[in-house]
């Protein structure tokens, strides 16, 4: 569409000197700028956007709150104090709205936020901020008393830093991870967790363009692909979309906002006024090239890998929580990440059980290639966890599995048979003793499974265990 669009513009202003412009005061001073028509919509308009939008939030100046108060003059005011006293050209949109926000940054686990490096360098940084959902044009402003209302349920505080990094050579890392200090429920974004977009992709934002309440912008490409961290886009950004999320068509995050061309406002004085300035690029828009310049994303992929498992077992971990089946199926998609043994994690199939979650493991062992003789983080076999937290179904399942190795055995030396024999769990010992599970085995106590079942006196389960020593079927 954009490249429609440019016959509208004279070629002749190829020749044209953009002057570099900065809001010096705040943490994203690099500009940003729309390209040719400027797309950009209230996000709260754009109903089909509507749970990226909730999982994207604003970043403030912690000292700019005051209870459900947030204090900010309007962009037009703004635009004043930065270029001077002139008045403000119709080109400039939203300048009536205020300009309450720094940066952008967006969830991809429930407590978990990514935004630009450049936007929080620092634990000093994230102390400082705070984080706002829900910011939009529909919210009570005064212009006069600099008043924003708005719900102090939907501020955020960041309270560890997990990662941030940022570096300007060939290879530019412009990123930062922190947790919130609560869940949000909000639904995150899924993100590209491998590969790369393609050359004139198509591409969406939502962030708050100088800073004022969340805007989308779509009808972009890919206009350059050809770097390793990240990519070139016809985004329509301006400085405070830093750290807001690009995303494709099928709404997975491809990259965060970082970065773009020179200016996005400017003082002219042929109107004696101050305007928006319209970028382009001919090398893309007219012959279909690599462009030279363009809003610039940093690829979701090249943040450090344990973010992106840690944040996809977080989401995993809370539709648990919350037997959120739907959002469960949605995160189990990352297939891989049941083959990943996380750090200081405890193992899904293991964590479900625990947590009572029987319906959550009997999925699970649903999924190809799940390790079902994974240990717990006590060391425990799933079988045995199974077993303790008398999950039979589960049990029987992994019985069916011809991975399944029936004899593993806890710390205490016990196997699932002796766990299910003391509970008095006879569907489980029958399933597990038709597996092959054998019922000779001792614990490191010297007991065998009968031994255990007939000590807690489960009479049936040890009468289960007798036929099978006498070598009869096991109905």
């Amino acid at each position: 569409m954009k490249k429609i669009i440019l016959s509208l513009y004279a070629i002749g202003t190829a020749g044209f000197a953009f002057a570099q412009q900065g809001w010096n005061s705040h943490p994203d001073s690099v500009s940003r700028g729309a390209f040719l028509e400027d797309t950009r919509a209230e996000a709260k308009s754009r109903w089909e956007y509507r749970d990226y939008m909730r999982a994207t939030a604003t970043a403030i100046e912690k000292s700019q709150i005051s209870g459900n108060k947030i204090y900010s003059i309007n962009l037009k005011k703004f635009l004043q104090q930065r270029y001077g006293n002139y008045p403000v050209d119709n080109s400039v949109r939203f300048a009536d709205q205020p300009a309450a926000g720094f940066c952008t940054g967006f969830l991809i686990a429930p407590d978990i936020l990514v935004t630009a490096g450049h936007c929080i360098l620092n634990e000093e940084d994230m102390k400082k901020s705070a984080w706002l959902f829900d910011y939009t044009s529909d919210l009570p402003y005064n212009s006069q008393t600099g008043q924003l209302t708005v719900d102090p349920k939907n501020i955020y505080y960041g309270v560890e830093l997990m990662a941030t990094y940022l570096s300007q050579n060939s290879d530019d890392y412009d990123y930062c991870v922190i947790r919130l200090d609560r869940k949000t429920g909000r639904k995150p974004y899924k993100f590209r967790t491998g590969g790369k977009l393609q050359f004139e992709d198509m591409v969406t934002m939502i962030g708050s363009p100088s800073g004022i309440p969340l805007k989308v912008a779509d009808s972009a490409h890919v206009t350059n692909n050809d770097y390793k961290t990240w990519f070139m886009t016809d985004l329509d950004a301006f400085q405070g979309n830093s750290g807001g999320p690009v995303f494709n068509q099928s709404g997975w995050i491809e990259g965060i906002l970082v970065r773009g061309a020179k200016g996005d406002f400017e003082f002219d004085a042929t109107c004696n006024c101050i305007k928006q300035v319209v970028q382009y690029d001919f090398s893309y828009w007219l012959f279909g090239d690599k462009a030279e310049k363009g809003n610039i994303a940093h690829r979701i992929t090249h943040i450090p890998s344990d973010i992106l498992k840690n944040s996809l077992y977080r989401n995993l971990q809370v539709s648990i929580d919350d037997y959120n089946m739907v959002e469960f199926k949605e995160w189990a998609s990352y297939r891989w990440i049941f083959q990943e043994k996380l750090t200081g994690k405890e193992n899904l199939l293991a964590y479900a059980a625990k947590t009572n979650r029987s319906s959550f493991v009997d999925t699970m062992l649903s999924i190809p290639g799940i390790d079902v003789n994974a240990l717990d983080q006590n060391k425990s076999p799933l079988a045995c966890v199974f077993a303790e937290y008398g999950l039979t179904s589960s049990i029987e399942k992994l019985c069916s599995n011809k991975s399944f190795d029936t004899d593993l055995k806890n710390s205490w030396g016990e196997t699932a048979l002796m766990i299910a024999a003391k509970n008095g769990n006879s569907r489980a010992v029958k399933a597990l003793l038709n597996a092959g599970a054998n019922f000779a085995i001792t614990n490191n106590a010297g007991k065998t499974a009968r031994d255990l079942a007939k000590s807690n006196k489960q009479k049936e389960t040890a009468k289960i265990l007798k036929l099978a020593a006498k070598g009869k079927p096991i109905y």
